[in-house]
C-alpha cells in the first residue's frame, strides 16, 4: 500500500511537469542563434581571443628597422672633461677643460650584416606571432563550436525526453481508465507509473544538462552565465576534400605546421646573426654643436661658434672569451633541433589528418545507418501503439518500442553533431576554418 501511495504521489508530480516538458527545447523569448553568429560573437567578445590578438600586435610591433639597428641613433650630448697633467712642462697646460654640447648621430655601417639578419629574424618572429594568434583563435572557434553543438544536442535530448514524458503520461492515463473499467489490472497501472516516473527523472536530468551546456557556451561567448537562449539545431555538411588534398593543404596552410616551418627560418637568421660577430665593425659618428677647450678648470661655452664633427671607427674583436664561438655553436644546434621538430611536425600533421578524415567518413556512414534505423523505430512504435490502444499489445511491448524510439532519436542527434565537429577539425587542419572576412 505504501508503495502504491508513493507511486501515486510521483505520478502527480509527473502531471505537474507536463506543461514544462511540452515546452522542452523551445525558447520563445530569444531567437535561436546560428553557429556563424556564435563564432562572430566569440571573435568580438571572447577574452582569450582579445589576448591572442594583442600578442599578435606585440609581435608585429617588434618588426621594425629601428629595432634591428638599421636606423641611425641621434642623441643630444653635453659634457665637460677636466684633465690634469702634472708632468707637463708648461704651467698653463697642466690643466684643461673641454666643454661640448652637440646633436650627435651614430650609425653602424657594417657589423657582418648582423643588423640585416636581426631584421629578418624579427620578421620571422612576427610571422610566428601571427600564426600563433591564428592557432589560438582557431582553437577557441573549435571550443565554441563544440559548446554550440553540445547545447544543440542537449536541446534535442531535452525535446526527446519531453516527448517520452508525454507518451508515458498518455499510457498511464489509458491504463487508469482501463483499470476503472476492469480492462487492466493493478500491475499494469503500477508498471505505467514506474515508467512514467523514470521518464520524468530523465527529463529533469536532460534539463540540467541543457542548462549546463548553455552556461558553458555563454562563457565562451563572453556573455553573462545566466543569459538564456537557444541555438539552431539544423546541421549542413560541406564538401570535404580527398585525403591527399587534405594532406597537401595541411602542410601548406595549417597553422601548427607553418609555425614549425617558420621557426626553422628564424633559427637560420639567428645562426647568421651569431656568425656576424666574427666580422669587423664600422661605425660612423657625426655631430653638430658647440665645443670649447680652456686652460684650467673652466666649464662653459662662451665665445664659441657651432661646427660640424665626424668620425669613422673601425673595430675588430680579437678575443671575447669565446662568446661569439659559443653563440654560433648554440645557434647551429638550435637550427638542427628545429629542423628535426619540423620533420616530426610533418609526420604528426599527416597522421592527424588521416585519423580525422577516416573518423569523419566513418561517422557519416554511422549517421546514415542511424537515419535508416530511426525510420524503422518510428514505424515500429506507431504500429505497436495502435495495437496497444486496441488491447492487442502488452504494456511491456509498448514500452520496449518506446525506448527503442527514444534511443534512436537521441543517438542520431549525437551522431550528427559528432560528424559536424570532425568536419570542422578537418577544416582547421586544411587552414580553412577561419574563412575570409571572419577574422
Amino acid at each position: 500500500m505504501n508503495r502504491l501511495l508513493h507511486l501515486i504521489f510521483l505520478s502527480s508530480l509527473l502531471l505537474t511537469l507536463l506543461p514544462f516538458s511540452a515546452a522542452a527545447g523551445k525558447d520563445s523569448a530569444v531567437a535561436p542563434i546560428s553557429l556563424e553568429e556564435a563564432i562572430l560573437l566569440a571573435l568580438e567578445k571572447n577574452p582569450d581571443i582579445k589576448v591572442a590578438r594583442n600578442e599578435e600586435r606585440i609581435a608585429r610591433n617588434n618588426v621594425h628597422a629601428g629595432n634591428a639597428g638599421l636606423l641611425p641613433k641621434i642623441d643630444l650630448v653635453s659634457k665637460a672633461v677636466y684633465i690634469e697633467n702634472p708632468g707637463s712642462a708648461t704651467p698653463a697646460g697642466a690643466e684643461s677643460t673641454t666643454s661640448t654640447a652637440q646633436l650627435q648621430a651614430t650609425y653602424t655601417l657594417f657589423n657582418g650584416f648582423g643588423n640585416i639578419y636581426t631584421f629578418r629574424k624579427l620578421k620571422s618572429v612576427g610571422e610566428i606571432g601571427t600564426l600563433q594568434a591564428r592557432n589560438a583563435i582557431e582553437q577557441i572557434v573549435i571550443d565554441v563550436s563544440k559548446a554550440f553543438y553540445d547545447l544543440a544536442n542537449a536541446q534535442e535530448q531535452l525535446r526527446v525526453a519531453g516527448d517520452a514524458v508525454e507518451i508515458s503520461a498518455e499510457r498511464l492515463r489509458r491504463a487508469k481508465l482501463r483499470s476503472e473499467y476492469g480492462q487492466a489490472n493493478t500491475q499494469e497501472v503500477l508498471s505505467s507509473m514506474v515508467d512514467a516516473n523514470n521518464d520524468s527523472v530523465g527529463w529533469l536530468q536532460a534539463r540540467l544538462q541543457k542548462e549546463n551546456a548553455e552556461r558553458a557556451l555563454n562563457l565562451l561567448l563572453g556573455r553573462p552565465s545566466a543569459t538564456a537562449g537557444a541555438v539552431v539545431t539544423d546541421v549542413t555538411f560541406l564538401p570535404v576534400m580527398e585525403l591527399d588534398s587534405l594532406r597537401a593543404a595541411a602542410l601548406n596552410a595549417g597553422a601548427e605546421y607553418l609555425i614549425a616551418r617558420t621557426a626553422v627560418e628564424q633559427s637560420r637568421f639567428e645562426l647568421l646573426q651569431a656568425r656576424s660577430g666574427f666580422f669587423p665593425r664600422i661605425d660612423l659618428q657625426g655631430g653638430y654643436g658647440l665645443s670649447r677647450t680652456a686652460s684650467g678648470f673652466d666649464v662653459g661655452l662662451n665665445d664659441t661658434e657651432p661646427g660640424l664633427s665626424a668620425s669613422l671607427t673601425l673595430s675588430y674583436n680579437l678575443f671575447d672569451g669565446f662568446q661569439t664561438a659559443i653563440k654560433t655553436e648554440n645557434a647551429r644546434l638550435a637550427l638542427l633541433n628545429r629542423s628535426i621538430l619540423l620533420l616530426k611536425a610533418s609526420d604528426i600533421v599527416e597522421k592527424k589528418t588521416a585519423d580525422t578524415y577516416h573518423a569523419y567518413m566513418n561517422s557519416r556512414e554511422i549517421l546514415r545507418f542511424k537515419e535508416s534505423n530511426i525510420e524503422s523505430a518510428e514505424l515500429n512504435f506507431r504500429r505497436t501503439k495502435e495495437l496497444y490502444v486496441l488491447g492487442q499489445a502488452t504494456g511491456t511491448t509498448f514500452r520496449e518500442a518506446q525506448l527503442n524510439l527514444v534511443d534512436a532519436r537521441k543517438s542520431i542527434a549525437s551522431a550528427r553533431y559528432e560528424a559536424k565537429m570532425l568536419e570542422l577539425q578537418l577544416m582547421r587542419l586544411a587552414g580553412t576554418l577561419l574563412v575570409n572576412g571572419v577574422r
